[in-house]
C-alpha cells in the first residue's frame, strides 16, 4: 500500500472509529400520579411482600382460583382526615398492571395466563378500579381501622405454562 493510499484511508478509518464509539443518548421516563379527595386515611399493609408459592402446572386442573395459594393480609388505615359522612362509602383504589388474559386480575409480566386475584373485606378488587368498602362506616377524624385482604393466584387456563407472576399494587383510599 502506497503512502498516498495510507494517507487517504487514515481519516476514513478515524471517522469509522469515532462513529462506532458514539452512543445514542439515554432516555428518561417518570410516572407522576396524584389524587384530590375530600378525605383520606394513611395506609400501610402488614406484609409488603407476599409470596404465593410455586404451583405445579399439572395440579391446576381447571381455570379459576388456585385455593392452595390463598394468603391473608391486613390493610391498616390510620390518621383518617375527616369524619365519614352517614351516606359516605370508603373507596379503595388499587393501581396495578392487569393480566392481559383477563383484566380482572393483576400481573405485570407479559404473556401470562395466571394473575393475582385480590379481595378487600370479601369484595373483589380489580386493577385500576375503585372498590366500595361498605363494611367501614362511622369513622371519625383521627380514627384507625383495618381491612382484611386476601391474595391468591388465578389461572385463566387449565394446566398453565410455566411463568412468573409479579403484581406490584399501590393502594389509595378516598371518602366523603
Amino acid at each position: 500500500m502506497s503512502v498516498k493510499q495510507k494517507l487517504f484511508l487514515a481519516p476514513i478509518a478515524a471517522l469509522v472509529m469515532i462513529s462506532c464509539s458514539t452512543q445514542a443518548a439515554t432516555n428518561a421516563q417518570i410516572t407522576i400520579t396524584g389524587q384530590i379527595s375530600s378525605a383520606t386515611c394513611d395506609l400501610n399493609v402488614t406484609q409488603s411482600n407476599i409470596d404465593l408459592g410455586t404451583v405445579i402446572s399439572g395440579d391446576v386442573a381447571t381455570a379459576g382460583a388456585i385455593a392452595s395459594t390463598s394468603k391473608d393480609f391486613t390493610l391498616n388505615l390510620t390518621n383518617c382526615s375527616a369524619d365519614q359522612g352517614e351516606s359516605s362509602v370508603m373507596s379503595l383504589f388499587a393501581k396495578g398492571t392487569p393480566l392481559a388474559a383477563n383484566t380482572s386480575y393483576f400481573n405485570n409480566i407479559d404473556g401470562g395466563t395466571v394473575g393475582v386475584q385480590l379481595t378487600a373485606a370479601g369484595q373483589p378488587v380489580k386493577p385500576n378500579s375503585n372498590t366500595a368498602l361498605t363494611s367501614l362506616t362511622g369513622l371519625k377524624a383521627g380514627d384507625s381501622a383495618q381491612v382484611l385482604m386476601n391474595a391468591q393466584l388465578y389461572s385463566t387456563v387449565r394446566n398453565p405454562a410455566s411463568q412468573q407472576i409479579e403484581a406490584p399494587i399501590t393502594f389509595s383510599l378516598a371518602y366523603n
